[in-house]
């Protein structure tokens, strides 16, 4: 166990808890707080919500009001839960902050630039129609250390909205006692009810079979129409259990051996984690969701709606010995995870300070033309927040050197080329000579080479590049490939992200937008003191947006400036 940790946990669903992810979030809390960690809740309040200074649990701070949004669901209102927010993460210390539901509308993500604390953002099920968010929030996103998902269905629907790397981690399983008899329960708790219907269809149809109670819960809100949906034939045998949370998923669970998952929904569910965890027998329809739970035994899946499968399904499954425990892991075991992805988290946060300190951030083409002001090249770049830019221009390197002779001390000019060779353009950078035009592509990059330069591949939107096959062919000879600029939309990056985790090299600039461009995106990477120094430091780079006015604090670390 490590030493105890100053904890936040932002959830934006109103406490009390009254929702699978409240009541999952104050799970967590509650056994990260038994581990000794101080443990602050920061959530919107009901009416009837009352705070905790948390004497013997978590401590619970309001930081905001729910607005009803249906009959039985709340969500943060974001202006009022905007201002608790930023106050608590800009008072208090914390060493982590953990960020439910980073997708839905509230604003924990935008509140975390008032603190210095660790984020981790755990992605449960995205909101549907949540896609056009990815642009919106990328910055914000990208203040998370580490980003972790419920299940892979959830990590390859976020993956969708805001490409990068999530951690897939379950949420915990409450606990839950074995059965006391071998019954059946009918969990049917989403709003379609079809799923309902048919499972009370598959009920009915083993009537005379079934060993012991039928206990049965649907959705939370109504319970008068779950009660009204069984049939005439099954009403002496199954008992509605009104959906109130854990309490109440216990005393449905207390009596069943086997657990019919009547959709999608009940199979990614907490009902569904803790029937796995205890041994009991589960059947649920084959899809996406259902693939963590397929490993555990006891599960039988069927086809949906395929009423003979369901059937032949249910019977084994009364008619099987309770299994052994499996499929999802209780909360202290989760606290556990946690506790050691939050220390990941706080290292990885303390390098990246350390990093920011040592690191530059690079507009690596800004094409200039003749009738550029290098004074006015300058002062773009530097109000643009960058650290160093690389000057390029067809046919020799006056135009570049004019702008780092204008250039302020805290700005490095790489001075480069466009060579146009007899294959087509290419940029050389960190260059004293220029290049001659109309050589082959090797020779050109040879004598790029010999300077130590760096030969890169401008965006082919940009400039008549080499052909595809020739750079397969020539790959040895390149150094950097050009995949953003500044015309370029968020599909560009993200492509340039993703070629970077494949291993290319994967530079960005402003190509030949002009000054008004300058800005729109750049690399930030390690300083580096020449050429061959800036490839090997284009192997952990990273494509960014620059802020303008802000520059890394590099003291005596610079970036490469050619004279």
């Amino acid at each position: 166990m490590s030493d105890p940790l100053s904890i936040a946990i932002t959830c934006p669903y109103p406490w009390p808890p009254g929702s699978d992810l409240a009541w999952e979030v104050a799970a967590q809390a509650d056994a990260l707080h038994r581990r000794g960690h101080r443990v602050t809740l920061l959530v919107p309040g009901t009416r009837n919500a009352a705070p905790d200074d948390g004497t013997d649990g978590p401590r619970v701070v309001l930081v905001g009001r729910a607005i009803k949004t249906g009959r039985t669901r709340s969500v943060a209102g974001p202006l009022e839960l905007a201002a608790g927010l930023e106050s608590q993460l800009a008072s208090a210390s914390f060493d982590v902050v953990h960020i439910h539901d980073p997708l839905a509308p509230y604003p924990a993500l935008t509140a975390l630039r008032h603190t210095n604390a660790a984020a981790i953002g755990w992605f449960h099920r995205p909101l549907s129609g949540a896609a056009f968010l990815g642009p919106l929030i990328e910055r914000a996103v990208n203040r998370l250390d580490l980003r972790l998902a419920d299940s892979a269905v959830v990590r390859r629907a976020a993956n969708q909205v805001i490409p990068g790397d999530f951690l897939v981690v379950p949420p915990g399983a409450h606990d839950v006692p074995p059965p006391e008899e071998p019954g059946l329960a009918i969990v049917a708790r989403g709003r379609d009810r079809a799923g309902m219907r048919f499972a009370l269809a598959v009920a009915r149809a083993l009537v005379g079979e079934l060993r012991g109670s039928v206990r049965l819960m649907g959705p939370p809100e109504a319970p008068w129409r779950t009660r009204a949906a069984v049939p005439k034939a099954l009403r002496d045998h199954v008992e509605v259990v009104t959906d109130t949370g854990p309490d109440s998923w216990r005393a449905l669970l207390g009596s069943a051996g086997s657990v019919l998952l009547a959709t999608p929904e009940d199979v990614a569910g907490p009902i569904a984690r803790m029937a796995a965890s205890s041994g009991r027998q589960l059947i649920a329809p084959r899809c996406d969701e259902a693939l963590e739970l397929r490993e555990a035994p006891g599960v039988r899946l069927a086809a949906p709606f395929s009423r003979g499968e369901w059937i032949d399904a249910t019977r084994q499954a009364m008619n099987a010995a309770p299994g052994p425990p499996g499929g999802a892991v209780g909360h202290d075991a989760l606290a556990e995870t946690l506790e050691r992805l939050s220390l990941e988290a706080i290292t990885a946060r303390r390098a990246a300070a350390e990093d920011r300190l040592e690191s530059v951030t690079v507009d690596f083409r800004l094409r200039v033309t003749p009738g550029m002001d290098p004074n006015q090249v300058a002062k773009a770049c530097a109000q643009a927040g960058l650290d160093a830019v690389a000057v390029v221009s067809p046919g020799g390197l006056e135009p570049a050197q004019a702008v780092a002779d204008a250039a302020p001390e805290d700005l490095s000019v790489i001075v480069g080329q466009e060579v146009r060779t007899a294959d087509g353009v290419i940029v050389g950078l960190f260059l004293v000579e220029s290049i001659p035009d109309g050589e082959s592509l090797e020779m050109t990059a040879r004598r790029i080479a010999e300077q130590g330069g760096m030969v890169v591949v401008p965006h082919p939107d940009s400039a008549e590049v080499p052909s595809a096959d020739l750079l397969r062919d020539r790959s040895v000879l390149i150094d950097a490939v050009e995949l953003v600029t500044a015309v370029g939309g968020q599909g560009s990056v993200d492509t340039a992200r993703a070629a970077a985790r494949l291993g290319l090299n994967v530079v960005a600039g402003t190509g030949s937008a002009g000054l008004e461009g300058v800005g729109a995106v750049a690399v930030r990477l390690r300083s580096f003191s020449d050429g061959r120094d800036c490839v090997a430091a284009l192997r952990n780079a990273r494509i960014v947006r620059p802020l303008p006015g802000r520059r890394a604090r590099r003291g005596r670390h610079r970036a490469a400036r050619s004279t």
